[in-house]
């Protein structure tokens, strides 16, 4: 092994709302069995599980309580969580996917590590406020 990874694309960071600082942030088409939603995901090497508003769940066709329920805690208090199968589409790319849709508004949607991280390779590169993504592990 070498030791060079080679990344289909070069992603920029996004501000997470408009205007604030930048974040390791990435456009995803979230599918459902009925409907699709754009969101910007933070990229959160840290984070479990994707999670993601549960007024998206409706948009997709989803009843948001019939998932597997998760209670999820943070500095910032408790939520709960329903755990749901849904096809991500990044950078033209689609990977199946279980994410969790919240029971409340959350500020910062993320993508997380669960059945995601797996399927793809990523880089953060801080310094120059990029991500590196190829769709393949």
């Amino acid at each position: 092994m070498n030791g060079i990874i080679e990344f289909e694309r070069v992603l920029g960071y996004r501000s997470i709302p408009p205007g604030q600082a930048l974040l390791p942030a990435m456009p995803i088409r979230l599918i459902g069995p009925a409907g699709r939603d754009d969101v910007l995901a933070v990229l959160d090497t840290g984070a479990e599980y994707s999670i993601f508003d549960g007024r998206r769940a409706t948009v997709l066709g989803i009843a948001l309580t019939n998932g597997k329920r998760r209670r999820l805690n943070s500095v910032c208090g408790g939520m709960d969580a329903w755990l749901h199968k849904v096809t991500l589409e990044i950078e033209g790319s689609r990977f199946r996917c279980e994410v969790l849709f919240s029971d409340a508004y959350i500020p910062r949607e993320l993508l997380g590590r669960h059945t995601v991280f797996d399927q793809i390779t990523i880089a953060i590169r801080e310094k120059y406020h990029s991500i590196y993504f190829s769709p393949w592990p």
